[in-house]
């Protein structure tokens, strides 16, 4: 139990930290330049090396060892934030030096969040816990990190200045490395030396191949495409109403949502049929989504959704341990990750065009009717899921007798 709670306790530190620097990084860009534009131009600075690094780190993953690269991931993502107040206070900060030493961090994050969530397999098996209970717990510290960093990050603005703010971020990072390096077990297997970008293309072919992990992918990519505008159509809502207090509070009221969902799932995970529970996950979240002009309160609308949804991201998580062989876990982390990161941009962008063509009322229910589009095509696509072979806590077949054929990713279990 000691190394789920090590690992849940990182990955909470981990996520905090990079919310506190995405806050505190745009606070400084307009203190030095006044430019809201340039601001949000270096906050996506980091989308694309973080795709990028998720895609390609995957293949390090499985070659170095899932705690080691978590390890190093943080140390390295701590050291890049923390060179933003070194150089500040030393030789001086520009943009251009700013938005490289963002696009560094986030070529960390990447590969350590994935690594993060290959090792969860590993602690639930040792502590013998079911999987789905350790990728829902997951799922409530990353949304509890996300919702605790703008408070944070606030208090030490205020206090301290952005700058001293990012001091934060590299404690978190540091803790979490800390807790890894406590908690988590060694890795006991370590793949055999391959050609590095043969594996890269192994990991993503494998995903294309298996039909669930397509599935899942394919999945995850048409949510984040519609969901990830949602905070630029509410900040444009705020704004025609006259209420910028409506931004924080729904989306503290989605993320709370989130928190006690992720929990209440953890707790029933074992007992209910998944494909259910995806599908009406995510019908339940557009129809949310499309009722925010109904004059409904968007607050309660918010926790709502942020309810129906928190299953979603564990049991996808689940689907992709239970059919992956472990020697290639990181890697198809990394391809299924990737997919939806890349999703997130080009979501942004087609809403973004909406926007400045029609109402935010209309983005709105193009946003949900997509939500609703990606539970048709999940109930489709992931059909097949119910099994719960290969989970921890289960009784695994010996590695001499496993199922003969290696492309087999799950595992049977002993009459």
């Amino acid at each position: 139990m000691i190394a789920v709670i090590g690992l849940l306790g990182a990955t909470g530190l981990s996520v905090a930290g990079n919310a506190i620097t995405a806050i505190a990084i745009p606070w400084l860009v307009l203190e030095r330049t006044g430019s809201p534009a340039l601001a949000g131009l270096l906050a996506a600075a980091a989308l694309g090396p973080l795709a990028l690094s998720t895609f390609f780190g995957g293949a390090l993953i499985d070659r170095w060892g899932r705690r080691r690269l978590s390890i190093i991931a943080d140390i390295l993502s701590a050291l890049a934030v923390a060179a933003l107040p070194i150089l500040d206070s030393t030789a001086g900060l520009n943009t251009a030096l700013i938005a490289v030493l963002v696009a560094l961090g986030a070529l960390f994050d990447g590969p350590g969040m994935a690594a993060r969530e290959a090792l969860r397999p590993d602690v639930a098996r040792h502590a013998k816990i079911p999987l789905e209970r350790v990728n829902a717990w997951g799922e409530a510290l990353e949304g509890l990190g996300n919702l605790v960093a703008p408070g944070i990050a606030a208090i030490f603005i205020a206090l301290a200045g952005a700058t001293s703010t990012l001091w934060v971020t590299v404690g978190m990072f540091f803790g979490a490395v800390l807790l890894t390096w406590l908690t988590v077990p060694r890795d006991t297997r370590h793949a055999a030396p391959d050609h590095y970008f043969r594996s890269v293309v192994e990991g993503f072919r494998y995903v294309w191949r298996e039909p669930v992990l397509r599935g899942a992918g394919l999945t995850a990519m048409l949510l984040i495409m519609f969901v990830a505008p949602f905070t630029i159509v509410l900040t444009a809502q705020a704004q025609s109403l006259g209420n910028p207090g409506l931004l924080g509070l729904v989306m503290t009221m989605f993320g709370v949502g989130g928190v006690l969902g992720a929990v209440a799932y953890g707790a029933v995970a074992t007992k209910l049929r998944r494909r259910p529970v995806l599908v009406w996950g995510l019908v339940i979240c557009g129809i949310g989504i499309m009722l925010f002009p109904a004059g409904i309160s968007m607050a309660v609308l918010a926790a709502f959704v942020g309810v129906a949804a928190a299953p979603i991201n564990p049991i996808t998580a689940v689907l992709i341990q239970e059919r992956t062989p472990e020697r290639l876990r990181g890697r198809v982390i990394g391809s299924v990750s990737s997919l939806a990161l890349i999703a997130g941009p080009i979501g942004v962008s087609l809403v973004g065009t909406l926007l400045e063509g029609t109402s935010t009322s209309v983005a709105f229910v193009v946003m949900g009717a997509g939500c609703v589009l990606a539970a048709v095509y999940a109930a489709y696509a992931l059909r097949d899921i119910e099994a719960r072979t290969g989970l921890p806590g289960n009784e695994f077949v010996p590695d001499d007798q496993a199922h003969p054929d290696p492309q087999c990713p799950v595992r049977t279990r002993r009459a």
